[in-house]
């Protein structure tokens, strides 16, 4: 169980811990906001249903970090999160500079990977805490959303190697 953080004592694992708890689920709220953007854009019909199959999935991460605030005897709570706002508005700019041109399912792929790769460190950072910590059931939960985390980037990339980089660059 995690205690009270006193901003006088030194941090330790387990406020780091919290802390990458709260910055995730910020993030993963987030991500589930910004993907029917990308998944409107989409041109490519297996782009689009594996952007659509991820939004579930992420909405399933959303759950899953609310029990392991709830194994912590913790409300969940959202703590901003400057690098995926980031992202998400790096994204954005891309869709609307590539949106219209034969190289929007790429830029989706390329911001959707950023993302993915944003999730995947530290989903991979909070599980080995859990375990650090005896914290077994919430880095079983961990476990399993960075297993999807990177299957989802595995996808895309996939797809970018099977047709779509090769679709963007045909004139």
């Amino acid at each position: 169980m995690l205690k009270k953080v006193d901003s006088t004592k030194t941090k330790t694992l387990e406020d780091l811990f919290e802390h990458a708890l709260k910055d995730i689920y910020y993030a993963e709220k987030k991500i589930y906001k910004a993907l029917p953007k990308m998944i409107k854009a989409a041109h490519d019909d297996e782009l689009r249903q594996a952007l659509e199959n991820h939004r579930g999935e992420t909405e399933e991460h959303v759950a899953k970090v609310e029990q392991i605030f709830n194994l912590l005897d913790k409300p969940p709570k959202a703590q901003k999160c400057d690098a995926v706002d980031g992202i998400l508005e790096e994204a954005d700019g891309i869709l609307k500079d590539f949106g219209k041109s034969k190289a929007c399912d790429a830029a989706i792929i390329f911001s959707g990977q950023a993302v993915e790769h944003y999730e995947i460190t530290r989903y991979g950072s909070m599980h080995i805490y859990a375990l650090a910590l005896g914290m077994t059931e919430a880095a079983d939960l961990l476990a399993s959303i960075l297993e999807q985390e990177k299957a989802a980037d595995q996808k895309l990339t996939d797809l970018a190697e099977d047709r779509i980089n090769h679709a963007a660059e045909i004139d």
